[in-house]
């Protein structure tokens, strides 16, 4: 992921020489919205462009990765995402969720690159940007964690695209039907069919071989 931290950073610098953003630093833009700092963006000062690849860059980055399998392509997916959401800032509505919109842009990449005959799903690889373990939880504890995440994305393969994109967006990212819907083009309806249909692949996955498969599941 510095790698393509670096690589946005780089590609901003070339969009746009910065204008000052009205007297506002890096701490004080914390503070705002994402619809305040998207404003900000469409105003043509690209200066919040950091601040917004902080929020959302690891859960883009993650969800790319869950939905390809692929480490690389996950952080081609990240860079392209950000990089678009500058260049077509005037898309963006401030009625709606900034998080909505940058997963809409990354499934569209991730379908895209599923497209191409050539981009095959890997093994899954340990890459995925992950919190820091809690300080109580013990050497065994993180251990076991890391092994049903490994379990998880092992499983993960056996859905179809649209299925996993849902249940990445649901259960990985806590959006709405609604949202996914958006996201998907489709009905909410057809939403919830193939989160329902995902869950039972996965429990037929994760519980009929190996112990530790209902953990599994409740940590999704």
């Amino acid at each position: 992921m510095n790698r393509c931290s670096s690589l946005f950073l780089s590609t901003v610098r070339n969009l746009s020489k910065m204008q000052a953003s009205n007297g506002i630093d890096r701490r004080e833009m914390k503070h705002l919205s994402d619809q305040e700092l998207m404003r900000i963006v469409q105003a043509g000062d690209f200066s919040p462009a950091s601040e917004i690849y902080d929020r959302y860059s690891s859960r883009i980055y993650n969800f790319a990765y869950r939905f390809l399998k692929n480490s690389e392509a996950a952080e081609d997916a990240t860079q392209e995402v950000f990089v678009k959401m500058l260049k077509h800032a005037n898309q963006f509505h401030g009625d709606a969720k900034l998080s909505t919109w940058l997963f809409s842009i990354t499934a569209n990449w991730c379908r895209d690159y599923l497209r191409k005959s050539d981009n095959k799903a890997k093994e899954a690889e340990d890459v995925l940007v992950t919190l820091p373990a809690p300080a109580e939880h013990s050497p065994e504890r993180t251990l076991e964690q890391r092994e049903n995440e490994k379990r998880i994305q092992k499983a993960l393969t056996a859905l179809t695209p649209e299925q996993r994109e849902a249940i990445l967006l649901s259960r990985y990212q806590g959006l709405s039907y609604a949202e996914i819907a958006q996201i998907s083009g489709c009905s909410e309806g057809a939403v919830k069919t193939r989160v329902f249909r995902a869950m039972e692949t996965l429990k037929k996955a994760l519980t009929g071989k190996e112990r530790g498969g209902d953990r599994c599941l409740t940590a999704m």
